[in-house]
């Protein structure tokens, strides 16, 4: 059941332009839901992706793909984002997309044509927004949605 990977990637504000840390997770479960939506005049993919994400918890954080979880606000205050994730939506969202990343790592946003969420959003299927996280300690899980 937890066979997939996908790799998310959190959104840095720098001065010199976003960055993007991305944190490949395996073992996870994305159910992905590909459906047409009315607009306007015609139809547009409304795709939307829940991912279930495992963790343990260790130094009383949560451990996400070899990496302490770290809520939105304060993953954006740490030195050294690269060694935490974090699950952020909103204006400022971070995103998943379907698969492992084979490319650099981090990602300056600068670097892609019209910056790199809209350049994946135009390449490549399988890329969500991040619209909600929760954190479940019963069955310990981190349940992501995306759109």
């Amino acid at each position: 059941m937890y066979g997939d990977t996908v790799t998310f990637f959190n959104r840095k504000a720098t001065e010199n332009g976003p960055v993007w840390y991305p944190t490949q997770a395996e073992g996870v479960h994305l159910v992905w839901d590909a459906a047409p939506a009315p607009a306007g005049y015609g139809w547009k993919q409304a795709d939307r992706a829940t991912v279930f994400v495992p963790y343990v918890t260790t130094e009383g954080a949560p451990l996400v793909a070899g990496k302490l979880y770290l809520p939105p606000k304060m993953w954006q205050k740490a030195d050294q984002p690269e060694l935490y994730v974090t699950f952020a939506g909103g204006e400022d969202h971070d995103f998943f997309i379907q698969g492992p990343w084979p490319g650099p790592d981090p990602v300056e946003d600068s670097q892609w044509p019209g910056g790199f969420y809209d350049y994946m959003c135009r390449i490549h299927d399988g890329v969500f927004a991040v619209t909600g996280a929760h954190k479940y300690g019963a069955l310990p899980h981190f349940e992501i949605a995306g759109r």
